[in-house]
């Protein structure tokens, strides 16, 4: 099973919650200014204006799983995607010892040293 642990927002999505994050300064600045009691109206114009923002920013938001997002992300970049095993073998790489970083950094650099080096035309 998947765990989410990211979630894509689409660019009208991330403009509303800009929104949103505006039409709450400005309701911040509102209760500020306001002494005593407050206009309920007026009050509930301003937050029916951020309640509807982050609603859009809501529905335009949906959950991802971290490979696919990093699967997406190297298509973007022109890279080869990682297969399954090979993307549990970085995990693995990652969460080892110091030393075993190091050993690791080592054969990648005797690798890189014996493998021939494109010449550009």
């Amino acid at each position: 099973m998947h765990v989410i642990d990211r979630y894509e927002l689409t660019i009208p999505g991330h403009m509303r919650l800009v929104d949103a994050r505006s039409a709450l300064n400005d309701l911040e600045r509102f209760v500020e200014r306001s002494e005593g009691q407050l206009d309920r109206d007026l009050l509930g114009e301003k937050l029916e204006l951020l309640v509807e923002a982050l609603n859009d920013a809501a529905d335009d938001t949906r959950p991802i799983d971290g490979h696919d997002a990093f699967m997406r992300q190297a298509c973007e970049w022109n890279y080869i995607a990682l297969s399954h095993r090979e993307h549990e073998v970085l995990q693995e790489l990652r969460s080892c010892s110091a030393e075993g970083q190091e050993d690791i950094f080592r054969m990648i650099s005797d690798t890189l040293d014996r493998k021939p080096t494109r010449v550009p035309l």
